[in-house]
């Protein structure tokens, strides 16, 4: 069996099971009644939001392309971001990963070995705003508390979970955040301690641990080489906090659509995205079928959307906030499938072979 066709089948096993958790306990009725009575005039602002979020996040992938290629313009990359994203929610087993660097190759004269530097340092970027994110939201929001009884003894989700956070992601971010910053010496700095760790610890699982956040560490500094220069870096940090902070406001326009606006504002919808976001790293189906709605119904009944008519309205929201931006998002990849001659089959087929292209003697043939 193909690496690929067990990534799969591993993906369809991990949706199926996610897409039970996501429907339980929530009647079809109920959900049928959610749908129906929801307002749909709302999509269309959610649908506008998404379009420049699209078009934030091209801005950004332009700014760490420019260090390679000075003359990459916006609308290239506006159009390579649409189609590779596309083929990343459709494509399985993260094929669709191979998809961006390839056209950035094809399209904007990037060296394959270097788009996917600029690939890895732009999803490096995004999980330390997730983090950051994370973060405030666990210290703002105000999460309605949520007991779960083990063994006999209650236990406080939110509280655990916030204990467990505030310990944990700011002193990663500041950690993420100096290597990216002054790069290589910072890894060199947390090597020496971690050696001391692993000789105290003596025990293979957090020697290996430890290994791999190094080796982890190492190639994030490398792949923000190319982009470390100072107002490079702000720039890109700058539309980083822009594009997520905007993209909140999907979640805003959505809760009106449900009437759930009291329960689920922009600072609710971030705590939302950010959980959503985190749990799509886990061995999806094309399209995070069923594991996306899982982790949004998940956020949202973390939030209050929990029991009777707000389970069903919660699995609603779920629903249409992923399917919606696949919807808008297929359709601007289409728009360029068409106009700039791409075809999708050849797409899929090279993100199958993974094979490395000779560079063109046209960076735009």
């Amino acid at each position: 069996m193909s690496p690929v066709v067990r990534r799969t089948l591993i993906g369809l096993a991990f949706g199926a099971v996610f897409l039970s958790l996501a429907v339980w306990g929530v009647p079809l009725d109920d959900l049928g009644e959610a749908l129906a009575n929801a307002e749909l005039v709302w999509l269309g602002p959610v649908a506008v939001v998404f379009l420049v979020q699209q078009a934030l996040r091209a801005w950004r992938q332009q700014v760490l392309v420019q260090a390679l290629v000075p003359t990459s313009g916006w609308w290239g990359n506006h159009a390579v971001l649409c189609m590779s994203f596309f083929c990343i929610n459709t494509l399985p087993a993260r094929l669709g990963e191979f998809v961006r660097p390839y056209l950035l190759l094809e399209r904007e004269g990037v060296p394959l070995g270097a788009g996917f530097g600029v690939v890895f340092a732009e999803r490096i970027v995004d999980l330390l705003a997730v983090l950051a994110m994370l973060s405030l939201v666990l210290v703002w929001v105000d999460i309605p508390p949520e007991p779960i009884v083990v063994g006999g003894r209650s236990w406080e989700v939110v509280e655990l979970g916030r204990t467990v956070g505030l310990g944990l992601f700011p002193p990663l971010l500041v950690v993420t955040a100096a290597i990216a910053i002054f790069g290589e010496p910072v890894v060199d700095a947390l090597a020496r301690p971690a050696e001391t760790v692993k000789r105290v610890l003596r025990h293979r699982m957090f020697t290996v641990a430890i290994d791999l956040g190094l080796s982890f560490a190492r190639s994030f500094s490398r792949g923000l080489a190319a982009v470390r220069e100072p107002k490079r870096l702000a720039a890109v940090l700058a539309l980083t906090a822009l594009t997520w902070s905007w993209s909140g406001l999907m979640y805003v326009f959505l809760a009106r659509a449900f009437g759930v606006e009291d329960l689920i504002g922009w600072a609710q919808g971030i705590g939302v995205m950010v959980i959503t976001m985190l749990g799509t790293l886990v061995p999806a189906p094309p399209g995070f079928a069923g594991v996306y709605e899982a982790f949004a119904r998940g956020a949202l009944e973390l939030f209050g959307l929990r029991g009777g008519e707000l389970a069903a309205k919660a699995l609603a929201f779920a629903l249409v906030i992923h399917w919606w931006q696949y919807g808008v998002q297929a359709l601007t990849a289409f728009y360029f499938f068409i106009t700039e001659r791409v075809s999708f089959t050849a797409l899929a087929a090279r993100a199958r072979a993974g094979a490395v292209l000779p560079e063109p003697t046209d960076p735009r043939g």
